[in-house]
């Protein structure tokens, strides 16, 4: 019977035949047959084993990267202002699911809108934290206005929603 890591390793391999293609696999397979290969092959997949065993294996905690994509301010709201975080973590969810501003501009633009700090930031995932960075500062009340004013700035004139109703003369 196969175990979980065997089929785990025919996957891998099934991936890289996708990769570099059958007819190096069947080149391979023949310089594979000789028997000073094979010998060669299996001196140094026990080297490679001998190996992995003297070093320690170090597990990533899967809770500290989710951590580290969750802002500190956020974060430290988590015991201060339970409803808050409830609130702002909702949205920040749905920054990095990109179900809101889904792009650098929407985020700078929704900053400016409604009067946030403004956003100086390369790329779209560097903007989500000083934007939720500032909506922190705000009441509970300011907060849910902007995010519910979410639902009129995604069908802007700019949007495709917005360019498809002005070409087909819809209002």
């Amino acid at each position: 019977m196969i175990t979980e890591q065997e089929l785990n390793l025919l996957i891998d391999l099934a991936k890289l035949v996708k990769k570099y293609g059958v007819e190096t696999f069947e080149a391979l397979e023949k310089s594979i047959s000789s028997p000073e290969t094979t010998q060669r092959l299996s001196h140094i997949l026990m080297q490679v084993s001998t190996t992995s065993r003297k070093i320690p294996k170090i597990k990533g905690d899967t809770k500290s990267k989710q951590d580290h994509s969750i802002p500190k301010a956020l974060m430290s709201l988590k015991g201060v202002d339970p409803e808050k975080y409830q609130i702002i973590s909702y949205f920040h969810n749905n920054l990095l699911s990109k179900t809101v501003l889904p792009s650098l501009r929407d985020i700078k633009e929704f900053a400016t809108d409604n009067g946030l700090p403004e956003v100086h930031a390369k790329s779209r995932q560097k903007a989500i934290s000083p934007l939720i960075s500032s909506l922190i500062k705000l009441p509970n009340d300011q907060i849910i206005t902007k995010i519910q004013s979410l639902k009129n700035y995604r069908t802007s004139d700019r949007s495709l929603e917005g360019w498809s109703n002005l070409i087909l003369n819809r209002q």
